[in-house]
């Protein structure tokens, strides 16, 4: 059986801008508010001359394509053709479309009779047939009081019939003024068409009223829907008048606004929203419900958004939009005794919950609220940029090594949480540093965010202090199970990190750093989009309890175009080791070398890949602001 929504699916791209200028040759014609509907949705198109010739006949081809339009046919797939219909005609797309769907018939010779001018009659049997695609039920009306219908064929009596009860068709009165007419053999003209269309997705719209489209406006800190329904977005996009106040509803949600947020909200049997490339071949990253997004814009199959430097697409059914004037809060900045402080909203139970990210930026003062899409750059609740700094272990390179023994990763543990069996494992950590070049404080402080300080379920049951294929549909069953918090930590180190999201030649690959859904680990590993800022937190709070010893010690630039070589010799000769994809994805610097015979001074980075040395050329590394 076919379904509804899959008619609404197709981009409005399909259509004109609503902005269209109008000829003068519509105007004070009887059918002239259907006829510019159909314009202005683009279902009927002008000439070059800038008319739209309303009282011209329309062929067979014409109103196929128009049906086509209005409703949103999908593409035709199968083999049927038509021996007058050219590949090259634009009128072809339409008219296999409307083939395919079952709305049109060919001749018995195999032509259409694409240029034949269409019927009446025909009008109406192809818009029977629209019935049936839509799964409306017909109902037929009396037509008694028609008076030119009784040499026509049962089929197309019915179908006339089925067209009166719905109000498609309404007749032309007789000079006696209690009977009608049809003329169901005259030909059809342009405006004939746009009537009959707009009434009939003024049909759809009523009797489909979950899939309709709707207009409202945020009235008084309320969102008001005014009544009148139309059967596809574009038609709903087409009736705006002040679209930077309205917004397009359908059934109780809002698929388009002029601004606000978006905010992940997955579809019944998802627990996660990803974010797609423009036409959903590929997933860029996924997050968590109650993300907030940036809304850039939307059709009514995906919304456009931005979550840190990722623009991206999500479907419709899996985010919630909220425009600007109904937000009842938001996630924030702030600054706590010096400390940056990061505090988010949970639209869905509307509270606030926070982490301490790092050290607060010069330019944020005390009891102001900052907002940031990627931690890094900074806006004052009146929306202006007040500036930028990155925090320091959100982009180390995890492929470092912290100066702190085993010792005293153990007295930091052992002083914020007394009871927490990781204060015995400082060792561990330190000895999966040494085996595969992963730092030491950052599993302590990744196992500190996910097994909550080695005190949570899957840590006392499974020994899992990492949430290792703890999936969000079902944590506590997925996940794996350990013999010792020792093997843990040396699978999290070995397979996870080292073998997977630190390698460049995995997939999951993003650069070896926590980063955010731009870049590093938290692109690919986690659906909390501030995983590795929470993370990085820890990180920040061990170090300022142990001395600060390793913050600041390595320099961090950032990549300034995209596909940057890092080469085992300070020169551009093979092999490349491995290549960083994206602009603006920090590399942790290990030193410089002399200007080299090429020119250009070589930077000695902290490589993803392990090798003894790699370098980067001077000018394709850029330096990045830190919190001092």
């Amino acid at each position: 059986m076919r379904r509804i929504a899959s008619l609404v699916l197709v981009l409005s791209l399909l259509f004109v801008n609503s902005s269209v200028s109008f000829a003068d040759d519509i105007t004070g014609i009887a059918l002239e508010q259907e006829m510019r509907a159909m314009v202005n949705q683009g279902i009927v198109q002008g000439y070059p001359d800038g008319q739209y010739r309303p009282n011209e006949p329309v062929t067979r081809g014409q109103f196929a394509t128009f049906l086509a339009r209005a409703l949103q046919l999908p593409k035709a797939t199968g083999t049927v053709s038509f021996s007058d219909v050219s590949p090259s005609s634009k009128l072809a797309d339409g008219i296999y479309k409307a083939s395919a769907a079952g709305l049109v018939e060919g001749y018995s010779n195999g032509a259409f009779g694409t240029y034949k001018q269409v019927t009446r009659e025909e009008m109406a049997l192809m818009i029977d047939r629209v019935f049936d695609y839509l799964e409306i039920e017909k109902q037929r009306a009396d037509f008694s009081s028609f008076t030119d219908l009784d040499h026509l064929s049962s089929t197309s009596r019915l179908a006339i019939a089925n067209n009166i009860y719905y109000g498609i068709i309404r007749g032309i009165p007789n000079e006696d003024g209690t009977s009608f007419r049809f003329d169901p053999k005259a030909e059809a003209t342009r405006a004939h068409a746009a009537a009959f269309l707009y009434r009939l997705l003024e049909v759809w719209a009523e009797q489909m009223p979950e899939m309709a489209y709707q207009i409202g406006a945020v009235e008084k800190g309320e969102l008001v829907v005014w009544p009148k329904r139309y059967a596809t977005f574009a038609q709903a996009e087409a009736a705006l008048t002040n679209p930077a106040s309205q917004v397009i509803v359908q059934g109780t949600k809002i698929v388009k606004m002029a601004n606000g947020y978006a905010v992940a909200q997955p579809a019944p049997g998802k627990s996660t929203t990803t974010i797609y490339n423009a036409d959903f071949s590929a997933s860029l990253t996924y997050v968590a419900p109650n993300t907030e997004m940036k809304y850039l814009g939307a059709d009514e199959e995906k919304v456009n958004v931005q979550i840190a430097d990722t623009i991206g697409y999500v479907k419709q059914e899996d985010v919630l939009l909220v425009p600007a004037a109904l937000l009842q809060g938001r996630s924030y900045y702030k600054v706590e005794n010096g400390h940056l402080v990061h505090v988010i909203y949970n639209t869905t139970s509307n509270t606030y919950v926070s982490y301490l990210y790092g050290k607060a930026p010069s330019f944020m003062q005390a009891g102001q609220r900052y907002y940031s899409w990627d931690g890094d750059t900074f806006y004052n609740e009146a929306g202006q940029l007040v500036g930028t700094a990155y925090q320091y272990f959100n982009v180390l390179s995890l492929r470092t090594k912290t100066n702190y023994t085993a010792d005293e990763l153990n007295r930091f543990v052992a002083a914020y949480r007394s009871a927490s069996p990781l204060k015995e494992l400082g060792a561990a950590f330190k000895q999966a540093e040494e085996k595969y070049q992963v730092n030491a404080l950052y599993l302590l402080a990744h196992a500190i965010l996910e097994s909550n300080w080695g005190l949570s379920e899957l840590a006392k049951t499974k020994n899992n202090l990492f949430g290792i294929k703890a999936y969000d549909s079902d944590p506590l069953r997925s996940a794996d199970s350990f013999a010792s918090f020792e093997e843990c930590i040396d699978y999290m180190a070995k397979t996870i990190v080292a073998e997977r999201y630190a390698n460049p030649s995995d997939w999951r690959y993003n650069g070896a750093l926590l980063g955010d859904k731009s870049f590093g680990f938290n692109v690919r590993y986690a659906s909390d989009p501030y995983w590795g800022q929470k993370i990085a937190g820890w990180m920040y709070q061990a170090d300022q309890f142990l001395g600060g010893k390793d913050y600041g010690h390595y320099t961090v630039m950032a990549t300034n175009t995209a596909s940057v070589n890092v080469r085992l010799q300070p020169a551009v000769v093979p092999p490349v080791w491995y290549e960083y994809k994206q602009a603006n994805t920090p590399v942790t610097v290990a030193g410089a070398t002399a200007k080299q015979p090429d020119g250009y001074v070589w930077y000695q980075i902290v490589p993803d890949a392990p090798t003894e040395k790699a370098y980067i050329r001077g000018d394709l590394l850029s330096p990045l602001t830190f919190v001092k």
